[in-house]
């Protein structure tokens, strides 16, 4: 995406309007803050950090149906918590269940 500048006139109303809200807020600070906001967002969340997958995504990890990894939670062979409408199953739970061997 291509950012075109801002005028100067624009930017030093927006930070007069600020100043209200944010006491000595100067174009150069507003610049600034407003790029390190854009560079904190421009991070993808790591997938390893997250705490629970839903059942699509334990499925796909397990390469097993949502169907079949719903069975699973609902007669007690991994953990599941349903938020709302929705399953989420603990990350360790997928983990320890992918580590452990294939019966049969």
């Amino acid at each position: 995406m291509k950012v075109r500048p801002i005028p100067a006139n624009v930017l030093n109303g927006f930070c007069t309007t600020l100043d209200t809200y944010i006491p000595g807020v100067t174009p150069t600070v507003f610049v600034a803050a407003f790029q390190a906001y854009g560079d904190t967002k421009a991070a993808a969340p790591d997938p390893a950090a997250r705490r629970s997958l839903s059942l699509r995504e334990s499925g796909r990890a397990l390469g097993l149906s949502e169907w079949t990894i719903r069975r699973m939670v609902l007669d007690g062979r991994i953990r599941g918590r349903k938020l709302g409408s929705q399953w989420r199953i603990p990350v360790a739970e997928v983990e320890a269940l992918a580590a452990a061997p294939v019966e049969g």
